[in-house]
């Protein structure tokens, strides 16, 4: 009995300090707020502001409580949401703080780390398949280059035969001039060489005509003198 009442005392005592403190630095806030359960052991959440009233239920260390607001005496009133639905109770405001305990913060770190370390797994996995996806592109690329460099060798012959084959075009398209051209001329000379053999045949018809007027008409004027015309004075 003696033991529980300076165990009272000094729960009481150190609610007066904590309430001193509260207040001294505007505790009393005008919203609710979140604090933690103190790293010890279990503390009772009870049905009113008093350790004569009923415990509620046991909340562990690191529990996450919100305060709505705290008595005079130093007693919280605090929301515990337990399994989606929300329980209320006081609890001496000293039990309480306003950052989570080495176990939580623990817990939270642990969590955070392998929070980041799956995202690194992911990151590698990611990198894997960019790396993948790298050396597809790499090879695609070398084979597009290949290709490329292929066409481009056929282009120039292409353009090599093309070229050749407009100076072989160009030499045509002259040597058909040059053939016209002769043939233009050969149609001329073939026109001249009928005027001239016209002029020819034209001579020699005049010169054959000649030379028979002239045999008639030599004929005619050296005749032979009639036989019977010389009888005929002897």
């Amino acid at each position: 009995m003696k033991k529980l009442t300076i165990s009272s005392l000094l729960l009481i005592g150190s609610s007066l300090i904590s309430l001193t403190l509260l207040s001294t630095a505007s505790f009393s806030a005008p919203s609710a707020y979140t604090n933690y359960v103190t790293d010890s052991n279990k503390i009772p959440m009870r049905k009113a502001p008093g350790y004569k009233y009923r415990i509620k239920r046991m909340l562990k260390p690191g529990s996450k409580v919100t305060i709505t607001k705290v008595n005079d005496e130093g007693w919280a009133n605090v929301i515990y949401r337990y399994k989606g639905r929300n329980i209320t109770g006081w609890m001496p405001s000293i039990s309480l703080q306003n950052t989570p305990v080495a176990k939580v913060k623990l817990k939270l770190q642990i969590a955070k780390t392998a929070d980041v370390e799956k995202k690194y797994n992911q990151l590698k996995v990611e990198i894997a398949a960019l790396d993948d996806r790298y050396i597809e592109s790499s090879s695609e690329l070398k084979k597009i280059k290949a290709e490329n460099f292929q066409l481009e060798g056929e282009l120039s012959e292409l353009k090599a035969i093309s070229g050749k084959s407009i100076q072989i075009n160009q030499k045509n398209e002259a040597f058909i001039s040059k053939i016209k051209v002769l043939e233009s001329e050969n149609i001329i000379m073939k026109e001249r060489i009928s005027q001239a053999e016209d002029i020819v045949q034209r001579q020699w018809f005049l010169t054959g005509g000649g030379v028979l007027l002239l045999g008639l008409l030599l004929g005619r004027f050296f005749r032979l003198p009639n036989k019977k015309k010389r009888w005929d004075t002897l």
